[in-house]
Protein backbone atom coordinates (compact mmCIF):
# COMPACT_ATOMS: atom_id res chain seq x y z
CA UNK A 1 0.00 0.00 0.00
CA UNK A 2 1.18 3.31 -0.87
CA UNK A 3 0.71 6.01 1.63
CA UNK A 4 -1.78 7.97 -0.73
CA UNK A 5 -4.01 5.04 -0.29
CA UNK A 6 -3.90 4.60 3.11
CA UNK A 7 -4.18 8.56 3.98
CA UNK A 8 -7.47 8.28 1.66
CA UNK A 9 -8.63 5.16 3.93
CA UNK A 10 -8.15 7.22 6.76
CA UNK A 11 -10.06 10.35 5.72
CA UNK A 12 -12.95 9.16 4.04
CA UNK A 13 -15.98 10.76 4.62
CA UNK A 14 -18.38 8.93 7.17
CA UNK A 15 -21.53 7.37 5.86
CA UNK A 16 -24.32 8.90 7.14
CA UNK A 17 -26.78 6.63 9.07
CA UNK A 18 -30.31 7.57 9.71
CA UNK A 19 -30.63 8.56 13.34
CA UNK A 20 -34.35 6.99 13.37
CA UNK A 21 -33.16 3.72 11.92
CA UNK A 22 -29.72 2.75 13.49
CA UNK A 23 -28.57 3.56 16.98
CA UNK A 24 -25.14 4.81 18.06
CA UNK A 25 -23.97 2.56 20.74
CA UNK A 26 -20.69 2.05 23.06
CA UNK A 27 -20.33 -0.92 20.85
CA UNK A 28 -20.44 0.44 17.45
CA UNK A 29 -18.19 3.08 19.14
CA UNK A 30 -15.73 0.43 20.24
CA UNK A 31 -15.36 -0.87 16.32
CA UNK A 32 -15.80 2.23 15.34
CA UNK A 33 -12.33 3.22 17.62
CA UNK A 34 -11.17 -0.95 16.65
CA UNK A 35 -11.39 -0.05 12.46
CA UNK A 36 -9.66 3.38 12.92
CA UNK A 37 -6.41 1.12 15.30
CA UNK A 38 -6.26 -1.22 12.57
CA UNK A 39 -6.25 1.62 9.84
CA UNK A 40 -3.13 3.32 12.29
CA UNK A 41 -1.37 -0.02 12.62
CA UNK A 42 -1.73 -1.02 9.03
CA UNK A 43 -0.49 2.61 8.35
CA UNK A 44 2.34 2.03 10.36
CA UNK A 45 2.98 -1.15 9.29
CA UNK A 46 3.30 0.41 5.58
CA UNK A 47 5.49 3.39 6.77
CA UNK A 48 7.94 0.61 8.75
CA UNK A 49 8.04 -0.92 5.21
CA UNK A 50 8.86 2.24 3.23
CA UNK A 51 11.27 3.44 5.60
CA UNK A 52 13.33 0.00 5.62
CA UNK A 53 13.25 -0.30 2.18
CA UNK A 54 14.42 3.32 2.03
CA UNK A 55 17.09 2.24 4.94
CA UNK A 56 18.47 -0.94 2.65
CA UNK A 57 18.89 1.10 -1.05
CA UNK A 58 20.53 3.58 0.89
CA UNK A 59 22.82 0.91 2.55
CA UNK A 60 23.32 -0.94 -0.62
CA UNK A 61 24.38 2.49 -2.07
CA UNK A 62 26.78 3.09 0.63
CA UNK A 63 28.59 -0.57 0.34
CA UNK A 64 30.64 -0.75 -2.69
CA UNK A 65 30.83 -4.10 -4.16
CA UNK A 66 34.85 -4.64 -5.77
CA UNK A 67 34.86 -7.23 -8.29
CA UNK A 68 38.27 -8.26 -10.10
CA UNK A 69 37.53 -6.12 -13.07
CA UNK A 70 37.54 -3.17 -10.51
CA UNK A 71 39.82 -3.77 -8.73
CA UNK A 72 42.07 -4.37 -12.00
CA UNK A 73 40.76 -0.71 -12.96
CA UNK A 74 41.63 0.71 -9.42
CA UNK A 75 45.37 -0.91 -9.75
CA UNK A 76 45.85 0.31 -13.10
CA UNK A 77 44.48 4.01 -12.04
CA UNK A 78 47.12 3.66 -9.11
CA UNK A 79 49.86 2.69 -11.21
CA UNK A 80 48.77 5.93 -13.95
CA UNK A 81 49.00 7.66 -11.03
CA UNK A 82 52.10 6.75 -10.25
CA UNK A 83 54.41 6.97 -13.14
CA UNK A 84 52.22 10.46 -13.94
CA UNK A 85 53.65 11.67 -10.49
CA UNK A 86 57.23 9.85 -11.03
CA UNK A 87 57.71 11.44 -14.92
CA UNK A 88 56.39 14.88 -13.06
CA UNK A 89 59.24 14.17 -10.95
CA UNK A 90 61.95 13.33 -13.12
CA UNK A 91 61.35 16.22 -15.33
CA UNK A 92 61.26 18.66 -12.44
CA UNK A 93 64.63 17.17 -11.56
CA UNK A 94 65.86 17.49 -15.12
CA UNK A 95 64.89 21.35 -15.13
CA UNK A 96 66.22 21.90 -12.21
CA UNK A 97 69.60 20.41 -13.29
CA UNK A 98 69.41 22.80 -16.45
CA UNK A 99 68.72 25.65 -14.44
CA UNK A 100 71.69 25.12 -12.50
CA UNK A 101 73.31 24.29 -15.79
CA UNK A 102 72.56 27.15 -17.24
CA UNK A 103 73.33 29.83 -13.89
CA UNK A 104 76.59 28.59 -13.35
CA UNK A 105 77.45 28.67 -17.51
CA UNK A 106 75.58 32.52 -17.34
CA UNK A 107 78.37 33.40 -14.07
CA UNK A 108 81.52 31.69 -16.30
CA UNK A 109 80.23 34.03 -18.70
CA UNK A 110 79.96 36.89 -16.40
CA UNK A 111 83.68 36.50 -15.35
CA UNK A 112 84.88 36.22 -18.22
CA UNK A 113 83.13 39.58 -19.47
CA UNK A 114 84.68 40.92 -16.47
CA UNK A 115 88.29 39.90 -16.90
CA UNK A 116 87.93 40.74 -20.62
CA UNK A 117 86.68 44.14 -19.52
CA UNK A 118 89.51 44.21 -17.26
CA UNK A 119 92.22 43.25 -20.24
CA UNK A 120 90.62 46.14 -22.69
CA UNK A 121 90.94 48.52 -20.04
CA UNK A 122 94.58 47.50 -19.55
CA UNK A 123 95.65 47.06 -22.63
CA UNK A 124 94.35 50.58 -23.67
CA UNK A 125 96.04 52.38 -21.03
CA UNK A 126 98.89 50.59 -22.41
CA UNK A 127 98.24 51.33 -25.71
CA UNK A 128 98.15 55.03 -24.40
CA UNK A 129 100.93 54.56 -22.93
CA UNK A 130 102.62 53.93 -26.21
CA UNK A 131 101.67 56.76 -27.86
CA UNK A 132 102.91 58.46 -25.28
CA UNK A 133 106.29 57.30 -26.07
CA UNK A 134 106.34 57.35 -29.37
CA UNK A 135 105.06 60.94 -29.01
CA UNK A 136 108.00 61.41 -27.15
CA UNK A 137 110.80 59.17 -29.16
CA UNK A 138 109.31 61.36 -32.26
CA UNK A 139 109.57 64.57 -30.26
CA UNK A 140 113.15 63.57 -29.44
CA UNK A 141 114.27 62.64 -32.83
CA UNK A 142 112.77 65.58 -34.53
CA UNK A 143 114.60 67.39 -31.74
CA UNK A 144 117.90 65.29 -32.32
CA UNK A 145 117.46 66.29 -36.54
CA UNK A 146 116.41 69.45 -36.03
CA UNK A 147 119.91 69.97 -33.79
CA UNK A 148 121.65 68.18 -36.24
CA UNK A 149 120.72 70.08 -39.10
CA UNK A 150 122.18 73.00 -37.11
CA UNK A 151 124.58 71.43 -36.55
CA UNK A 152 125.27 70.63 -40.28
CA UNK A 153 124.31 74.14 -41.63
CA UNK A 154 126.96 75.90 -39.74
CA UNK A 155 129.83 74.18 -41.00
Amino acid sequence: MNDDSLLRQRHRPPVERSAASISYNAKDFQLEVLDRLEEMRSFAEALDQSWDKKLQAVKEQRLLKFDSRTLIALGALALSIGAYVTEDARNSARQDTEIETTKARVMRLEQIATTNTEARIRTEVQLGELRDGQNEIKALIQAHDTASRKVNGRK
